[in-house]
């Protein structure tokens, strides 16, 4: 019985024109020849990808913090990689079988092997992980936790829910929640080269806001006042997204944030401020949300 597979091969072999072919394997040229139209085909197909940046621009004053971080921890990665793939290389051709015939075995128990491997990852630790901390610890004093104030700083309150951002200005005189605030819904409006200055709270669900161009991601939690803030350089509209999973509909948790030249904002605030006024219903308790400003 244990023939009959062999026989079985031999039987298709002969009957099938096909397994005939594909015995004889393509000549190197062609296999070559394939090789370089497939990179070619490749290149071609990725040129409007390798055309697009790497991350998306920068548009704030504080944000090359985050990519210095970033690029840091991304080089020197990727350099320990290549320092591992070649100590691996040059041992695969030192140690080859026509060099070494005789296998010799190492469990890494010695003195000698201990002593390299603590050095190497003491190493790693230092020159990586360390100075992440380093420049973690310097941007959380410089800026993370700097919160600016004065009058120059736009004082913004934001409250997201399922699934919309609600956000209110001060009215005229600087102060929330009595009546002549200024309320929007997905849009956040700021003046350029302004600190600005967000208190996030969420009204169900943690929520998360996020604006790539501005290296800021922070979360909005129920119950407690969270605060962030940036500095824009650049005018023009960015989106704003929720970085936390936040439901079924988590994909509508989508804002624009405007950044408009200083006189334009001040036009925009003081039509804001009057429509504001005459929209005020004091029966609207729903629309008067808001909280005491946390500086």
């Amino acid at each position: 019985m244990h023939h009959a597979p062999v026989r079985l091969l031999l039987e298709l072999s002969g009957r099938f024109s096909i397994v005939g072919p594909l015995r004889h394997a393509r000549p190197p040229e062609n296999r070559i020849l394939s090789a370089a139209r497939f990179a070619a085909g490749a290149l071609v197909l990725s040129a409007p990808l390798l055309a697009q940046p790497v991350i998306t621009p920068d548009a704030s004053r504080e944000g090359h913090r985050a990519d210095a971080v970033f690029w840091y921890t991304t080089v020197a990665a990727g350099v320990a990689f290549a320092l591992v793939v070649a100590a691996l290389t040059v041992l695969l051709a030192r140690y080859r079988r026509s060099r070494s015939p005789k296998a010799a075995y190492e469990t890494g128990a010695g003195r000698g092997a201990r002593t390299l491997t603590l050095a190497l990852a003491g190493l790693v630790f230092v020159v990586i992980d360390l100075n992440l901390v380093r420049m973690s610890k310097r941007d959380m004093d410089q800026y993370l936790f700097a919160f600016p104030s004065g009058p120059d700083v736009v004082r913004v309150e934001v409250m997201p829910q399922q699934w919309a951002w609600n956000v209110r200005y001060p009215g005229p005189n600087g102060v929330f929640g009595d009546g002549d605030d200024v309320v929007a819904l997905n849009e956040v409006r700021v003046p350029v080269s302004r600190p600005v200055m967000l208190n996030l709270k969420s009204k169900d669900v943690v929520h998360s806001f996020y604006v790539p161009n501005f290296r800021l991601k922070h979360d909005a939690n129920p119950g407690f006042v969270t605060r962030a803030w940036f500095t824009p350089t650049r005018t023009g509209r960015y989106e704003i997204a929720c970085s936390q999973v936040c439901g079924w509909a988590h994909y509508l948790m989508k804002g624009t944030l405007i950044v408009l030249p200083e006189d334009e904002w001040r036009a925009w605030t003081s039509d804001a401020e009057a429509d504001a006024a005459r929209r005020f219903d004091p029966a609207d308790r729903e629309a008067q949300w808001g909280w005491t400003w946390v500086p």
